[in-house]
């Protein structure tokens, strides 16, 4: 019994604590490119605007106990900011959007960053929230600014007393779900690939 007790302890201190998840761009269905597409913007700044001050720009979030305290962190290998301007540029890509290099750009893209977290209690949630806005190169005021906001909450209950024990592959899916829809409102609406026909 004294073993069993034991191991079940030192299985819980190897779960805790943070671990690495990469997140990329992966939306439902291949984008489709727009017929007039033309290949004129590259991605500029990205702005994580998550609670600034208050969290380390790889965080993303955590499975929680209980007490709903933290157990088990989850972060990205690279800033946040650096996740997403990834995800932007290759989802500019798969629409024949994205300028072959700096010099061949019209627009910049620049993301602020309002939500990109997961969250692990009683059920699996993310949450992603960018806002996009388009300038000209080399400069100018805006021709474009928009926000989209995609959250997705899994149906499976789970038991927090087993949180901490539970694998991170479907947080990580479920988050970049999250992210991927976001991208995919922004991008695909009318008004947004109509600037750069």
């Amino acid at each position: 019994m004294r073993r069993r007790v034991a191991l079940l302890f030192c299985l819980g201190l190897a779960a805790c604590g943070t671990t690495q998840t990469n997140l990329a761009y992966a939306p439902a269905s291949p984008p489709v490119v727009q017929p007039m597409a033309r290949p004129v913007v590259v991605v500029t700044q990205v702005t994580d605007r998550r609670e600034e001050g208050q969290r380390d720009p790889r965080e993303v979030g955590a499975v929680r106990d209980e007490s709903r305290r933290p157990v088990k962190r989850l972060e990205t290998p690279v800033p946040v900011t650096e996740v997403v301007r990834q995800a932007f540029t290759d989802a500019l890509q798969a629409r024949g959007l994205l300028a072959p290099n700096a010099e061949w750009a019209r627009y910049g893209l620049e993301v602020d960053i309002f939500a990109l977290n997961l969250d692990q209690y009683s059920r699996r949630g993310a949450t992603a929230e960018f806002r996009i806005t388009l300038r000209p190169i080399p400069g100018g005021a805006p021709v474009l600014v928009d926000q989209e906001r995609a959250a997705f909450v899994s149906g499976d209950v789970i038991l927090p007393t087993t949180g901490v024990f539970t694998s991170t592959e479907a947080l990580r899916q479920i988050t970049q779900q999250a992210m991927s829809e976001a991208i995919d409102r922004l991008l695909d609406k009318a008004s947004f690939t109509a600037m750069l026909q």
